[in-house]
């Protein structure tokens, strides 16, 4: 019976998987910003440029790039090092959340290229599809950043010296 059960329920999941409507994306939205929420508890007390530390787990870096009444822009990702005068940020999450709807939504991953949010003239995919494949993406990546056990809270955070963040423009607070 439980394997029945389990197969039944992969069964739907997948089935919501494919449902890429417009009201399914906003329910995704919501899921990210309770993530969110869990990850940086904090997010209005923090300073700029904080980093989580986890033994076993590489950093976590956030850098909130604009903050206004209703919105908040951050930067989320890790730093790898490729060689040793230079890091690469992957994947360098730009993630917009909405506070007064609750939803938080990918606005850029890797602005170099690696599953850009944005919809360009040469992107064939649909512009639903690649706000699908983002944010799905920035879901298992939040769901996983929580089960390393990273946690962007005021007393567990370090302040560290903002990153260079890839051409985006940072404004002042």
């Amino acid at each position: 019976m439980k394997t029945v059960k389990c197969i039944r329920q992969s069964g739907f999941l997948r089935s919501l998987l494919k449902r890429r409507n417009f009201a399914s994306l906003m329910e995704l939205y919501e899921s990210n910003y309770e993530l969110l929420d869990r990850l940086i508890p904090d997010l209005d007390k923090l300073p700029r440029s904080v980093v989580s530390h986890v033994p076993g787990s590489k950093d976590l870096y956030l850098t909130i790039l604009e903050r206004c009444k209703y919105t908040t822009s951050i930067l989320l990702t890790y730093y790898f090092e490729v060689s040793e005068q230079s890091k690469i940020a992957d994947p360098d999450l730009v993630i917009r959340i909405y506070h007064d709807t609750r939803q938080a939504e990918a606005m850029a991953c890797r602005r170099t290229g690696f599953m850009p949010a944005e919809h360009g003239p040469d992107n064939q995919k649909p512009f639903l599809d690649c706000r699908w494949e983002s944010n799905i993406f920035v879901q298992k990546w939040l769901q996983y950043s929580l089960a390393q056990g990273h946690r962007l809270a005021l007393e567990t955070v370090q302040c560290v010296d903002v990153p260079e963040v890839n051409g985006l423009e940072i404004i002042p607070e």
